[in-house]
């Protein structure tokens, strides 16, 4: 009986079809949207300037949609305080952090074209706080290299070991192009084994507002490794040159991170960094940049699912909450950092305390 039944049905699904001159599919029910986001709050304190402030700094909301295998929509609208560049007033800001259409063709799921605002694919830090492991960036994120690019990035997938990524982009950090012409970069990644992954990268192009004269070009090398579970690496070398004419200006940095989980909710992470400007062109004089920070971690629970769920190409994955206090040692040759009158010292000591929660 049951065999007849099925029988009958298929015959009528297929005598359906044929009436309609289509074909019969069992599509999986459309899949939903997700709402995602994250909320920061920080605790200064600035040796110098003598300051001190608790900040509810940053308000993230993200949707995820995914259409079907091939095809998703990611976008991040983000809040948070800013600093007026001509009168030091702090004001609220809102941008669009993120906006991702990935897309993906049936029957090539090793070739990838994305358009949109994205973090560039460079290096080990991230833009957003969760997708790090201390509290606050390095010189070599803010100034050596850009963090967010608008653009189109192509990424294929060679082999298991081995992808590759190119893009086109306005330019450094910018969401609207400031000349007429475009940032490229490429990037060829190797992954020999499950938690290392390896990659070279080189962008050039205009960057200068109202001209495609100067030429910017920036050489980078990066890995993300973990050795074991409970320890994560994070490696970051920079050259970059802008070129006028017969004249460049160069800088050269370095950016070592390390992470040591110290059971089920505690890990304390390092970084070392050194930034050389010899022409002052990323820090505005001649100087080279060191800096230590120290960093322990609770955290609690892990996130749900998302598009971001993970330190990238490693298996920490991200907790729905976490403190982070930290202290920061900042050295220069030559006097860079403002004190509380006005004066500019070569050293400073900033303490941090930050509160990350994933909703």
């Amino acid at each position: 009986m049951r065999s007849a039944l099925a029988g009958a049905l298929l015959c009528w699904l297929w005598s359906t079809a044929a009436a309609q001159e289509q074909a019969v599919t069992f599509d999986d029910e459309p899949t939903s949207a997700t709402l995602t986001g994250f909320a920061v709050a920080d605790g200064l304190w600035d040796r110098n300037t003598k300051e001190s402030t608790i900040l509810a700094g940053k308000l993230a909301v993200s949707l995820f949609r995914p259409w079907s295998d091939y095809l998703y929509f990611f976008g991040q609208l983000t809040t948070h305080l800013g600093i007026d560049e001509v009168t030091g007033e702090e004001h609220t800001e809102i941008e669009i952090d993120n906006l991702i259409v990935s897309w993906s063709p049936p029957g090539a799921t090793a070739v990838n074209l994305s358009v949109g605002r994205f973090d560039a694919p460079i290096g080990f830090e991230r833009d957003d706080e969760p997708l790090n492991l201390l509290p606050t960036p390095s010189f070599n994120f803010e100034l050596a290299r850009p963090s967010k690019l608008s653009g189109a990035v192509f990424r294929w997938t060679a082999g298991p070991t081995l992808g590759l990524t190119a893009f086109v982009a306005n330019g450094w950090n910018l969401p609207v192009d400031n000349n007429t012409g475009k940032t490229a970069g490429l990037r060829l990644q190797w992954l020999p084994r499950d938690g290392y992954a390896i990659g070279v990268n080189t962008v050039y192009g205009p960057e200068e507002e109202g001209t495609n004269d100067p030429k910017r070009t920036l050489f980078s090398g990066d890995a993300t490794l973990q050795p074991m579970s409970a320890v994560i690496l994070g490696l970051e070398v920079n050259y970059g040159r802008q070129t006028e004419g017969g004249a460049s200006t160069t800088w050269t940095g370095g950016v070592g991170t390390g992470f040591l989980r110290l059971g089920r909710n505690l890990g304390v992470a390092v970084r070392g960094e050194v930034l050389d400007d010899p022409d002052g062109f990323t820090t505005g004089q001649a100087q080279t940049l060191t800096s230590l920070t120290i960093a322990p971690m609770y955290f609690y629970r892990e996130a749900q699912e998302g598009i971001f769920s993970t330190i990238e190409h490693t298996t920490f994955r991200l907790p729905a909450f976490s403190l982070r206090p930290a202290i920061r040692f900042d050295w220069s040759n030559a006097p860079f950092f403002e004190d509380a009158d006005g004066a500019l010292q070569r050293s400073n000591v900033t303490g941090i305390i930050e509160l990350v929660y994933l909703f």
